[in-house]
């Protein structure tokens, strides 16, 4: 494989880059001389061993698989210690059919799931005369050579528990290790993504650090580092989420990983046609409004799945709209409302004036999918998938508590993907899996106030033009995957590539209208400022990145009851100049799954590192604003060209009167990267429950964080030129730099019973400590520029304890007694969550250090001591199922959610002010969670 750089790019760090490419070179073609399956992504996995009664090996047995849904078999053949291996399996249900002559015939019904590992053991009679069918097998419901802590979200869970908005992203939250990233605002939609939700922390780390991954192809917004794109919920089949010791195939995430598999069709025609509806007329009011959220929403739309030839090609399509109407809380206080708005007519200022309670948001989404399977012959096996979303929404970013509507913004954007894959049997031991992928993603975010400027008023209002967030982006993605597996013996093995190609365009002008930063309400009544910016120059930066990674892993069932995994992965991510390569991301891992004994308990552990890629927001934001084509400039009152408030400047001012501040990115900065380790005990409780607790650890090195490396040496007091920084052609200059640290540990223990006849359940519980030395953003900037250790302390995402039930009750469809006849169809589910309090950071509202930047604490004061809110809510659903005709039932849905009404009170007002004791608004929330809301539903299944 010959792959060919940029112009202008060297693909070294440090001379270190060449030699350790060319090693991993080496290793991977030698790798392909060695035959061997494993641990899959899109798929599951199937081993084991068939032997006789007294545990001697069958060697030449047949073992077939035979799909249920498509009447698709593939066939293994037990080598000479009786090893079979089914190394790629589509989810679903399978009839496992083993034969050989003299001995009986085994016969059983086996489900496999996403990204799982099975090890079943088959035991076969001597034949008779008269001999029949042979059941007997060792099959345990835990995975007794998976060695990646994970937890996998089950169809039925998918389709039937209560998730409030249909959110499938909501479904990792039932995982432990897993928590809603802190992020301290309350936007729907963050940064330049179109997929609402805060985003997910996994093992305490930024939402910036996962990597999502659907049928085996990236499902990123790298500009953003956050999910790309948005499905209906009826499209997802398997969801799982792996939280610690991911095998090597996964690369690009430093902390965890979100795997999801589509829906495909069968050889029956199947479908339904759903809706669901809420108004405001059965829901409570949010605790910080004085009156109902003004919420109408209605989500309707139509799956379909069936055969167009059958046990050769299969298609599924879905169709989905949501239609929501809602409110956004603004809770600045009305007598700050009225005293800002008095004088903003004082002085004549041209944009909207503020308000506080309730003001209205909308958003309109569109889901298509559509995936056909096909079979080419005995030997490919054909996918092709198309996606489309598109949201139209208003209203809908950053406002809502202390931001007004004039901070806000829209958002309109479309997403377009098409992957095909192909796996091709090259043999009954070894296979290959060929996918591509083509996105485009078009967003903008047009803003509410085009006037400006804008205006912030220290932990009391926001108003005026937004500066913080981009106002379009543009990605053109490419992705090529091939992996190649294979089985010798005791040894599976699986060789791959992924190359992936991003072009980006992004459009961001920040502060062209000006920003006015104020450290109290008297000093904005008085007109005096902390500082005044204004932006000038080209709005948006376009960019080219490709990406390369390369991995080789073994699982080595070194003896029947332990297994191990052993791996490496290579990742470069090739950046436009001024940035060199980082190529020596070399990540290697390791893990094992012991299963002593009955094969009732696997112990299961491993180590890892794990490399993560830099978010294209960052160089984007570095090349636009290096101070060639953009700038920003800087000023305090008094200093010479200082406008008054709320004036503008209607020119960018000559360098030798204001120094511009720029943005830069170090050249040599490095992906961030983490060290995993876990450990975990899990034990079989019965046929269909398990319970496991584990330790997970993560340390993380090289996080990108924001750094001011020119800091002024004198106050604006001092009237000394350009405030006597180091670089005196300059303000401030804002470095991007691999600087930051993390730290967590966590216990993990999960309790979970799959669906019965009557129930299923799931008992998530984290227990956790996460430090850092930077907040949840990539440009999160420390107090002390010269001192990171100042700012380490609790994480952002530091949450104590996480506690998570869910699960389903349902009445048998049928029952003898005639008297509970009214009973059948009933289902019951429901989720419960508890979240002890998330931190927060301190902060005086003014600049006590006189770097200008207004993030400083009070002395003696740590990063992170503020204690927020804690958080508990019970989701319910009831439904009733009504069976028209013997292919035809209706659903009857109501769905609850925090149907006790708790007050989740959710971001505190963190300005303490400069006074001995705090502001009156210190600590109180500015934000909450929703209150108790109802919605109904019906769905047409046949």
């Amino acid at each position: 494989m010959f792959i060919r750089l940029p112009a202008g790019k060297s693909p070294t760090r440090r001379g270190k880059g060449s030699a350790a490419f060319a090693f991993l070179c080496a290793i991977l073609l030698a790798s392909g001389l060695v035959t061997g399956a494993q641990q899959t992504v899109t798929s599951a996995s199937l081993s084991g061993r068939v032997e006789d009664t007294n545990g001697a090996a069958i060697s030449g047995a047949t073992v077939e698989a035979i799909r249920r849904e498509t009447n698709q078999t593939q066939t293994a053949i037990a080598d000479s210690d009786g090893r079979y291996r089914f190394a790629y399996l589509p989810v679903g249900t399978y009839e496992l059919d083993v034969t050989q002559p003299g001995f009986t015939h085994f016969k059983k019904d086996i489900a496999v799931t996403i990204g799982e590992a099975l090890d079943v053991r088959i035991r076969l009679a001597v034949a008779n005369v008269n001999a029949t069918v042979n059941v007997a097998s060792d099959f345990s419901a835990i995975e007794l050579v998976r060695t990646q802590i994970a937890s996998t979200i089950h169809s039925n869970e998918i389709d039937e528990l209560p998730l409030n908005g249909r959110n499938y992203l909501d479904l990792a939250l039932l995982a432990p290790g897993v928590a809603p990233a802190n992020t301290g605002s309350n936007q729907r939609f963050a940064e330049t993504s179109a997929v609402p939700g805060q985003g997910l922390s996994l093992s305490g780390q930024r939402n910036l650090n996962n990597n999502f991954v659907v049928d085996g192809l990236s499902a990123n917004d790298d500009a953003a580092d956050l999910t790309g794109t948005y499905f209906s919920q009826e499209v997802v089949r398997e969801f799982q989420v792996i939280t610690s010791g991911g095998i090597a195939e996964f690369g690009r995430a430093s902390s965890g990983v979100v795997n999801v598999v589509t829906h495909s069709g069968t050889n029956d025609w199947r479908g339904r046609v759903y809706g669901f509806l809420r108004n405001q007329r059965l829901d409570a009011r949010n605790p910080l409004a004085i009156q109902r959220d003004l919420l109408t929403q209605v989500q309707y739309g139509a799956t379909a799945g069936g055969p167009l030839r059958h046990d050769r090609t299969f298609l599924f399509t879905n169709f989905e709209q949501t239609r929501r109407n809602y409110s956004n809380v603004i809770t600045i206080a009305p007598a700050a409302v009225s005293s800002i708005n008095n004088r903003l007519n004082q002085v004549g200022f041209s944009g909207p004036r503020l308000e506080t309670g309730i003001v209205p948001g909308s958003f309109d989404t569109t889901n298509i999918f559509a995936r056909v399977d096909h079979k080419l012959n005995d030997a490919n096996q054909l996918t092709a998938r198309y996606s489309f979303y598109q949201i139209l929404a208003e209203n809908s970013r950053n406002l809502g508590g202390l931001n007004s509507l004039s901070r806000g913004s829209g958002l309109s954007d479309r997403d377009q993907t098409l992957g095909l894959s192909n796996i091709t049997s090259v043999s009954r031991r070894s296979l290959n899996e060929a996918r591509f992928q083509f996105t485009h993603s078009s967003l903008a975010a047009p803003l509410n106030d085009l006037r400006g400027p804008a205006v912030s008023i220290a932990g009391v209002a926001n108003f005026g033009a937004a500066t913080s967030s981009p106002l379009a982006r543009d990605i053109d993605l490419v992705e090529l995957v091939d992996n190649f597996s294979s089985q010798r013996r005791n040894h599976a093995v699986k060789v791959g590539g992924d190359f992936l190609y991003n072009r980006v365009n992004i459009l961001f002008p920040g502060a062209a209208q000006g920003l006015y930063n104020f450290t109290s309400l008297a000093n904005f009544l008085s007109g005096s400022y902390l500082n005044f910016q204004q932006a000038f120059g080209a709005p948006g930066q376009a960019q080219l990145n490709p990406n390369v990674g390369f991995f080789v892993q073994d699982e080595w069932r070194l003896r029947p009851d332990l297994t191990f995994n052993l791996g490496l992965r290579y990742d470069a991510q090739f950046l436009p100049e001024p940035i060199r390569t980082d190529g020596n991301n070399f990540a290697p891992r390791l893990g094992f799954a012991y299963a002593p004994g009955n094969r009732r308990t696997v112990i299961r552990a491993g180590w890892g590192i794990y490399f993560d890629r830099l978010p294209l927001r960052a160089t984007s934001n570095a090349l636009q604003r290096d101070g060639s084509k953009y700038v920003v400039v800087q000023l305090s009152p008094g200093q010479a060209g200082a406008p008054v408030f709320p004036n503008i400047l209607a020119a960018q001012p000559a360098f030798l009167t204001t120094k511009p501040n720029i943005t830069r990115i170090d050249p040599d900065i490095e992906a961030s990267d983490s060290q995993q380790f876990n450990l975990q005990v899990e034990r079989e409780l019965s046929r269909n429950a398990s319970f496991s607790i584990g330790y997970v650890g993560l340390r993380g090195r090289h996080i990108i964080v924001q750094r001011n490396i020119n800091v002024p040496r004198f106050p604006a007091s001092a009237n000394v030129p350009n405030l006597g920084r180091p670089d005196s052609d300059w303000g401030n200059i804002s470095r991007y730099e691999s600087s930051g640290d993390a730290s967590y540990h966590g216990m993990i223990a999960t309790l979970n019973q799959r669906a019965g006849q009557w129930a299923s359940l799931r008992v998530s519980y984290t227990l956790s400590k996460a430090i850092d030395d930077t907040g949840n953003f990539f440009f999160s900037t420390p107090q002390n520029n010269f001192d990171f250790g100042d700012d380490r302390g609790l994480s952002d995402n530091d949450q104590r304890h996480r506690l998570v039930v869910s699960g389903m009750l349902q009445t048998p469809s049928a029952s003898r007694d005639s008297h509970l006849r009214w009973l059948r169809g009933f289902q019951f589910s429901y989720i419960f969550t508890y979240a002890s309090r998330l931190p927060f950071n301190v902060l005086l509202g003014s600049d006590r250090n006189f770097d200008t930047n207004n993030n400083d604490r009070p002395l003696g004061v740590g990063r992170n001591t503020g204690r927020g809110f804690d958080y508990a809510s019970l989701d319910l659903r009831l439904s009733r199922r009504i069976r028209l005709r013997e292919q035809l039932n209706l659903d009857l849905l109501a769905e609850g959610f925090n149907v006790f009404n708790r007050a989740n009170l959710s971001i505190p007002n963190n300005v303490f002010g400069n006074g001995v004791a705090p502001l009156p608004a210190f600590g109180q929330p500015t934000a909450a969670s929703d209150p108790r809301q109802f919605q109904i539903g019906l769905r047409l299944s046949f």
